[in-house]
């Protein structure tokens, strides 16, 4: 009986990954290296202490002499053992950043000799870090009693954390314990992180409307590895890629979201993919007639119109520049200022109880401008914040004219009542200014959620804009 075997070069990727795998970094203890040790963890020699429950440390290392441990030495209240009442991850034992950034498939391992009781009473953790130890994921925890009383191998897959990140670390911890039942802890030796060295490709496409075959611009495009967003044409490229099978996932404003799978990524080489978009039926209506003007050389002006009638309520807008959402204001304009010289597109959506709605027709703007002098934009500024809605505080945007003079920027509720004048002067000059309101009063009491109103005033000139404190 003949059979024929069907192998794809993904399937043979990962049965010789193990062939391939290549340390990235090992510590076997024997040299106090840079590991942040807490509590009672300790590099040193084991003497076989503790026990008290379960088994004792061990009396001699895996390889050559000192191990990582808890109390090796026999330095706490409990010699050997971990002790009572501690908090969550009390002890910990962080190793120093390591480079995997150029490996995939990575895998820590260890030799382990672990004591600890039942985690309904005490727990010990191995946790991850790919950003240098601001943020850990759990990849392990006792779910039951341990009791070693030989070495063991342990080996964890942690690529879905370390693949291709440049400072992990690893956390090893006791904590939480009970007030009763010491056990030996952790003891460790030849820790190894390995992996599979990268090679790249990269995956190009088109994504189109799936009506009409038009291109889709500004869509975003995402990997595991990197984002991007379409061109004028539709077209995207990502590169960097790693070699086997990925996937992307696309979503544009208008369209429903969209997933490709089984793309094959080749060394050296760029993969094509056509993603057909289909528009989203359920949309509610988008801002209409959106119009830019540019003034003074360098700063935009949008003003649009609201959306066809619709039943679902209409909270705010957002405003793109260059597919990527820069605010969200409750007027129907919006000021973008201080631009530098180059190409510049721009479309609105509006956002309901319901969702965001498509975009609105898009519109663009050249600046280029070889000088700018310091003549007056108008008498006073032009006013904004972001966020807004927002939720606890906002920062107000404004600008002043050389000649603004007594000026003054006040919080209303609406009511009309005055909540706090955030910020008075006499004369600041030409410039850009903020300030952050944070929801309180001139008292310091956090107000309610709903409309507030911002009014910049200077000699007969004022300005007034509303602002959504959601809660």
């Amino acid at each position: 009986m003949i059979r024929k075997f069907f192998i794809t070069a993904a399937f043979i990727f990962l049965l010789l990954s193990s062939l391939w795998s290549e340390t990235i970094w090992s510590d076997d203890f024997e040299i106090i290296s840079s590991w942040l040790l807490s509590g009672e963890f300790q590099m040193d020699a084991p003497q076989g202490l503790g026990g008290e429950h379960g088994n004792p440390d061990p009396s001699v290392a895996y390889g050559g002499t000192k191990v990582l441990g808890v109390d090796l030495t026999g330095s706490g209240s409990f010699p050997g053992d971990y002790e009572n009442n501690l908090g969550n991850r009390e002890y910990t034992a962080i190793s120093p950043p390591i480079d995997c950034s150029s490996f995939l498939d990575v895998q820590l391992s260890f030799m382990r000799w672990l004591n600890v009781e039942q985690p309904a009473y005490d727990h010990a953790y191995i946790d991850v870090s790919n950003d240098d130890g601001t943020t850990w994921l759990e990849i392990w925890t006792n779910t039951s009693v341990i009791t070693n009383n030989s070495w063991n191998q342990a080996t964890y897959d942690i690529s879905s954390i370390a693949d291709l990140q440049s400072n992990v670390r690893i956390r090893f911890s006791i904590g939480s314990t009970d007030g009763s039942w010491q056990y030996s802890g952790w003891n460790i030796d030849d820790l190894l992180i390995s992996g599979v060295e990268a090679v790249f490709g990269a995956i190009e496409g088109n994504i189109v409307d799936a009506t009409n075959n038009d291109p889709i611009s500004f869509a975003q495009v995402m990997s595991s590895f990197g984002n991007t967003i379409s061109d004028e044409d539709g077209y995207f490229l990502l590169t960097d890629i790693p070699y086997g099978n990925q996937s992307i996932s696309v979503t544009a404003l208008g369209y429903l979201a969209y997933t490709q799978d089984n793309i094959m990524v080749l060394e050296n080489d760029t993969t094509y993919v056509l993603c057909e978009l289909v528009p989203d039926p359920d949309l509610p209506p988008e801002p209409q007639n959106l119009e830019a003007f540019v003034f003074n050389g360098n700063n935009v002006h949008l003003t649009w119109e609201e959306p066809n009638y619709t039943r679902d309520i209409l909270l705010a807008y957002n405003v793109y520049r260059n597919g990527i959402i820069i605010q969200s204001v409750l007027e129907e304009e919006y000021f973008d200022l201080n631009m530098i010289n180059g190409q510049y597109h721009y479309f609105v959506t509006a956002v309901y109880d319901t969702g965001e709605s498509a975009a609105s027709d898009p519109v663009s703007v050249l600046i280029n401008v070889t000088d700018i002098g310091n003549e007056e934009i108008q008498e006073a500024m032009l006013l904004s914040c972001f966020p807004n809605p927002f939720n606890p505080q906002t920062t107000i945007t404004f600008f002043t004219a050389e000649n603004a003079e007594n000026a003054e920027l006040v919080i209303y509720n609406i009511k009309g009542q005055k909540v706090k004048t955030l910020k008075t002067f006499p004369n600041e000059g030409l410039g850009t200014r903020e300030v952050v309101w944070d929801g309180k009063d001139s008292n310091g009491n956090r107000v309610s959620s709903g409309i507030y109103f911002y009014k910049f005033k200077t000699g007969d000139f004022q300005r007034v804009r509303k602002m959504l404190l959601l809660k």
